[in-house]
Order: C-alpha cells, then sequence, then structure tokens
C-alpha cells in the first residue's frame, strides 16, 4: 500500500517542508498580491454563482482562506498551498497507478511539487491551482484503469471534472483523452459514460445561472477570445518562440529537455509502452504541441496550458528513472536546476526591495506585484471617507485590497476596453454622485519615463466630463531600488 511506503513518507515530509517555505515566503519576502489574485479576492468579498470571465471556484477558495485567517495576502494565498500539496500526492498516486517503482513515483511528486510550476502553484492564488488538482485526480483515475485493463469509472470521473470546471473550462477537454482510449475499455458501458459527461456538465450550471441574469456575457466573452476578436484589441501576432521558452521555464529547461527526448521515445516505440504510460505522455504531448500550434498565430500566455504537465510529469519519471542509465541523475540535476530558479525567482524581489544586489529591476519576476504596501501608506494618507477608483480593472482590485478600510474601489472606463466584474457591480455614476475621489494608477520602468506633463493632462483631459474639478496631487514613488525609482504611482483628486 503506497501509505506504507517509505518514498511516499519521504514525499510528505518533502510537501510539508516546502508549505512551510511557501508561508515563510509569503509572510517575509515581501511579494505582495499580484493584480489577478486581488481581483479574485474581491469576487471573494461578493461571493455569487459565477464572475464574468471565471467560474466561481477560485471566489469560493480565497473566500475559506480569509474566512480562517482573515483578509490579508495569507489568507488569500492559503487555498493555493493546500491544492499544490493535493496536486504533488496525486501525481505520486497516478505514478503508483501506471506500476511504476516507488522511487520514481517519488521523482515525479518531487518535480511537481519543486519546479517552478509547483512553487508558483503554492503561492499565487489563481484559478490553475483547482483546475491542476482535479486534472491530475481524472488522470489517475484513468491510469489506474488502463493499468488495470478494465473500464474506468465514468461516474467518478465526471464527478472529478465537475469540480475542476468550477476552477477553468478547459477541464472539460479532458474527455478527448477518455474517449480517445475507448477501444481499451473492455466492455465499456456508453450509457454510464453519457452519465459521467451529464455530471461533469453541471459544473457549468453555477455559471450558466449566473448568465441567464446576466444577459449571457460570459459565454460571449470566451467565443470572442477563442476567435481572437475581443472588442478594441487587435489580433496579436504568434509567440511561438516565446511561448516555448515559456514551457521550458514553467519545468525547468533540463526537465522540459528530457521530457521532449522521452516524446521522440513515446512516438516511435509508443507499442511497447504500457497503455498508462502512453495516455500520461500523449495528454501532455498533445496538449502541448496544440497550445504550440496556436501560438503561431496568436499571443498564447505561458499558464494557459499548465494542466498538461501533471501526467508529463509522470511520464518523465518513467522515461528518466526507468529508461535511461543515467536518467536518475538527469533529474536530480533538473531538480537542482529548478530550486536555483526559485531561488531566484523569489530571490529576487526581496533583493531589490532591500537594495542587498544590485540587479536590473527587469529580472524581477514579480515586478507587477510590487510596491502595493508602500502604495497603501499613501493612500491612508488620504480621507478616508473619498472613494478611490482607476481605468484598469486590475488597479481597481489592488487600490480594494491595499486600502485602510478594503473598501471595494470603482472601475472607469476611459479606454473603452473590454468589459470585466467590476462592469457588474455598482459604479461611481449610482453610489458617489457630487462626492469627490481619487484616480490612482501605477506604472513600472521603463514606462515611466512616458509620464511627462503632457500624459497626465491627457488624463485631466479624460476626466474633465465626469468632475467639476481635477487637481494633480502628484507621483508617488512606490518602488525604489538603490535610489532608482522603479515603480510609481499617480494621484489625481476628483472633486464633485
Amino acid at each position: 500500500m503506497i501509505l506504507k511506503e517509505t518514498p511516499f513518507h519521504c514525499l510528505l515530509v518533502l510537501l510539508f517542508l516546502k508549505a512551510l517555505l511557501v508561508v515563510g515566503i509569503i509572510f517575509y519576502a515581501q511579494i505582495p498580491l499580484g493584480p489577478e489574485e486581488a481581483q479574485y479576492w474581491c469576487w471573494s468579498q461578493d461571493l455569487s454563482w459565477g464572475y464574468y470571465s471565471k467560474p466561481p471556484g477560485i471566489a469560493w477558495e480565497i473566500w475559506t482562506g480569509c474566512q480562517l485567517f482573515g483578509n490579508t495576502e495569507f489568507g488569500v494565498r492559503f487555498g493555493a498551498i493546500v491544492l499544490a500539496f493535493l496536486s504533488a500526492i496525486f501525481v505520486y498516486c497516478t505514478a503508483k497507478a501506471c506500476r511504476l517503482q516507488p522511487w520514481t513515483a517519488f521523482f515525479a511528486g518531487a518535480i511537481m511539487a519543486l519546479s517552478p510550476l509547483g512553487m508558483l502553484g503554492s503561492f499565487l492564488a489563481v484559478t490553475d491551482g483547482g483546475l491542476v488538482l482535479f486534472w491530475t485526480l481524472a488522470s489517475y483515475l484513468m491510469a489506474k484503469a488502463l493499468t488495470e485493463s478494465r473500464s474506468p469509472n465514468f461516474l467518478l470521473i465526471g464527478v472529478v471534472i465537475f469540480f475542476g470546471a468550477l476552477f477553468k473550462w478547459p477541464i472539460f477537454v479532458f474527455w478527448l483523452f477518455v474517449l480517445g482510449f475507448f477501444p481499451y475499455y473492455p466492455r465499456a458501458s456508453k450509457t454510464k459514460l453519457l452519465i459521467g459527461i451529464a455530471i461533469s456538465m453541471l459544473g457549468l450550471l453555477p455559471s450558466f445561472i449566473w448568465n441567464y441574469e446576466h444577459d449571457w456575457v460570459t459565454f460571449r466573452h470566451v467565443q470572442s477570445t477563442m476567435l481572437g476578436q475581443q472588442v478594441g484589441i487587435k489580433a496579436s501576432k504568434g509567440n511561438f518562440g516565446d511561448f516555448l521558452a515559456m514551457q521550458a521555464g514553467i519545468l525547468s529547461p533540463l526537465l522540459f529537455l528530457t521530457l521532449i527526448i522521452g516524446f521522440l521515445f513515446l512516438i516511435f516505440q509508443g507499442r511497447k509502452i504500457q497503455r498508462s504510460l502512453v495516455f500520461c505522455g500523449s495528454v501532455t504531448l498533445s496538449l502541448v504541441v496544440l497550445y504550440s500550434y496556436f501560438s503561431l498565430s496568436q499571443k498564447i500566455q505561458g499558464n494557459w496550458c499548465v494542466f498538461a504537465y501533471p501526467t508529463g510529469i509522470v511520464f518523465l519519471a518513467w522515461f528518466a528513472c526507468e529508461k535511461l542509465p543515467l536518467g536518475k541523475l538527469m533529474l536530480v540535476c533538473g531538480i537542482v536546476f529548478a530550486l536555483f530558479q526559485n531561488t531566484l525567482m523569489f530571490g529576487i524581489p526581496y533583493v531589490q526591495a532591500n537594495s542587498l544586489i544590485n540587479i536590473p529591476y527587469r529580472y524581477n519576476f514579480f515586478r507587477h506585484h510590487m510596491g502595493w504596501q508602500e502604495l497603501e501608506k499613501h493612500i491612508a494618507a488620504l480621507p478616508q471617507e473619498q472613494f478611490l477608483f482607476s481605468d484598469k480593472y486590475q488597479m481597481s482590485s489592488i487600490l480594494s485590497f491595499y486600502s485602510p478600510d478594503q473598501k471595494r474601489a470603482y472601475f472607469l472606463n476611459l479606454l473603452q476596453n473590454r468589459l470585466n466584474q467590476f462592469s457588474f457591480w455598482p459604479s461611481m455614476a449610482e453610489e458617489q454622485v457630487g462626492s469627490t475621489g481619487y484616480f490612482i494608477i501605477s506604472e513600472n520602468q521603463p514606462y515611466l519615463k512616458q509620464w511627462n506633463q503632457s500624459f497626465i493632462d491627457s488624463y485631466q483631459e479624460q476626466l474633465a466630463p465626469y468632475f467639476d474639478q481635477i487637481e494633480i496631487i502628484g507621483i508617488k514613488p512606490i518602488f525604489t531600488s538603490f535610489d532608482r525609482v522603479e515603480k510609481s504611482a499617480l494621484f489625481l483628486k476628483c472633486t464633485g
């Protein structure tokens, strides 16, 4: 049994130590919430069946953490620590379901935990955490069935996909892989398969209810995104090279290279590999190839296919440990380099914030997270009865979390960007007529160089139709390193 295996005990110790490390990073590394995390926190303060761009799972996750630990950065990120812990456990279980050796399974769990993918998954409160966990659990059920040459439990897989759909809808793609291996299921029941799919589709019900009340805006948003026709956003060129580089960075370059070699082995020797491992390898290969193809013609974010890697890590551990002569050494070197990546990723913000080593700001992976504690100090100096707003929902979210009373800020769509969740909450026009508010935006270097007088004047002109008077409060530095201002915030007082 897995619970009695020494490698599993070692993995548990590793995961507990990692969880403690992440807690320490949250409290001491001086990395505030990112704009997306702050946005999801805003959602958690207004629990609903759904939200404009995502299902409700991430809001429920953050709400739970904040109920336990308050509306703090740790409260927001607590759920991510738990989900990433469980994801590594189920990667180990999937490896064991493929009948890999116990220490091979340990390597799989360790890679899932210690790669940049695993570390960021433990740290950031984003929708990927829930998707990855439930995708991994569904993969475990499939791998176990294929190894035992029996039909999968379609009903249980449907339940798992149901929960995953509460975080991110791409989990429905899992059914395509289930169907792709259908010829290998002895005496498979098509009726149970259809019932399982129906159960999983219930995961759309919360968003369906919300959209029914809001003119189906989410589904129209997803459709336009897939077609690359968002309002106000021009079709972008592809980013194939950058996308592949990001995939190598997510897993760690040496581990990613070994996985690519493993894919070649899968392509040419697939008939000699047991079906559960073929499943694990083909799932990851298919998804990475698919997203790479899309990246030839449009910009694909690096995190969009992170759910592909749990099965790929199982395949990687098998290929390296049980097929390559020096494979275990390669994995150890890959993990060591991943730890080096993690050290730089989480260490550079602290080093820059405390001016310990003169490192260029562009190397700060979390530069879009920085400076909010200092911004909070500037906001605290403002009259607390007056409201805050910005022209981007990301900044409105930051203003909401990092204001002293954590009252939701407003979004004013000066640039006529696409809708966001703030578009469905009460606006300034509904709640603040005749009041005074503060318009706040922020920017990082090198774009701060564009903040000249004409830039400020343009904002005054854009805000003038909405207020009686616009007064420049000033540009406040909110993140400096070695006396260089790397991030600033512009404050405008808007009266009447």
